[in-house]
Order: C-alpha cells, then structure tokens, then sequence
C-alpha cells in the first residue's frame, strides 16, 4: 500500500510524523547488503533534510551495547533527540515512547538500518500502541545475505508481513506528497 495521507487537508491540523533515522551509523555497512545500504544512506538524507525543512519530529535510534557513530551527513541536530535502546525496536527505549506520549505522534515514518529485525519490530511495536508507521521501502537498508543462506526465508517471510503494520511508500512519493501539502498549505 502506497501512503497519500500527506495530500489531503484534514492532516495539516494533526501532529507532524515523527521520523524515526533508525541505525545510521558508520560501520552499518558490514552487516547490510552494500547495495541497499547505499540506497538507504542516500534516501534517508534527502528525506532528513526535508523533514527538518517541514518541522517533523525527529529521533536518532541507536543499540545501547555500543556508542553511537552515525553517518557525518545523517548526524542528529542539537534539537534532535537521540535515543538508545535495548532490543530491536526503537520503542523498547521507554524515552521514545514518551517522547510519542508527549507530543501526541500518531504517525512514524521509518528509515535507517534493518528491514530485519530493527525496522520490522519497531512497526509491530508501534501497531501495539496504536501509532500507525509509514515505512519507506528505499530508505530501509536490508542484511547481507547469501542465496543459500537461511536467513533468506526470514527475509522474504518479514517483507510479506510487513504489510500488516506498516504502509509502504518509497522516497520519491513521500517527497512529492511532502511539496504538495507544503504548496497547498502556504496557498502557493
């Protein structure tokens, strides 16, 4: 399913998304499948960059085990709020989670590192709290993985499950809806 909530006027009374930059670090590029993490680095910056423009909310998510040491071009603002967590979603940090609590956030929009397990469990945690998530399908990096590598089934199980929590949208059209709301709102 492709997002269009964007278009219409009735959602420029409600809160902006909070846009989740989930993993964006330096050395992701060991784990993820090279290809889709370049995809993903590129993407997610030029959907940063609108996000701030548009004044969304924004949080940086990292693993609590290690230091934070995101992408130079993906670094958090100083007003940017940085979270660490413990398991695979980002709202197992119970900061997050206030953070949603707070500002009333009915929508995440999704970027960062990795389809599986992070990406995958952050939307069912969010169903879970009745914030829905909008993912953008080339902004979300996926493993490395070989044909014959079982992981490979899991992949392709997460990617047909992800429909359930998540509405798929792809960078493009998410910018696109993004310059349209914005024209129809400042009436330009």
């Amino acid at each position: 399913m492709i997002s269009s909530r964007y278009a219409y006027p009735d959602h420029c009374r409600r809160p902006p998304p909070l846009l989740i930059c989930n993993e964006l670090v330096t050395d992701g590029h060991t784990t993820e499948d090279p290809a889709s993490w370049h995809t993903c680095l590129h993407n997610s910056s030029l959907i940063l960059t609108s996000a701030r423009r548009q004044g969304w909310l924004i949080a940086h998510v990292y693993r609590h085990d290690r230091p934070p040491n995101p992408v130079a071009d993906l670094r958090p603002e100083p007003d940017e709020p940085v979270f660490q967590c413990r398991g695979p979603s980002a709202l197992s940090s119970p900061a997050l989670r206030d953070l949603l609590a707070m500002n009333n956030v009915e929508e995440l929009i999704l970027v960062g590192r990795s389809l599986v397990p992070y990406c995958l469990a952050t939307a069912i945690a969010a169903a879970d709290l009745g914030v829905s998530v909008t993912m953008v399908t080339d902004a979300v990096s996926h493993p490395r993985i070989e044909a014959n590598d079982a992981d490979l089934s899991t992949t392709h199980a997460a990617i047909r499950l992800f429909p359930e929590f998540a509405t798929m949208t792809t960078t493009a059209k998410l910018l696109q809806l993004q310059s349209s709301l914005s024209l129809f709102v400042s009436g330009s």
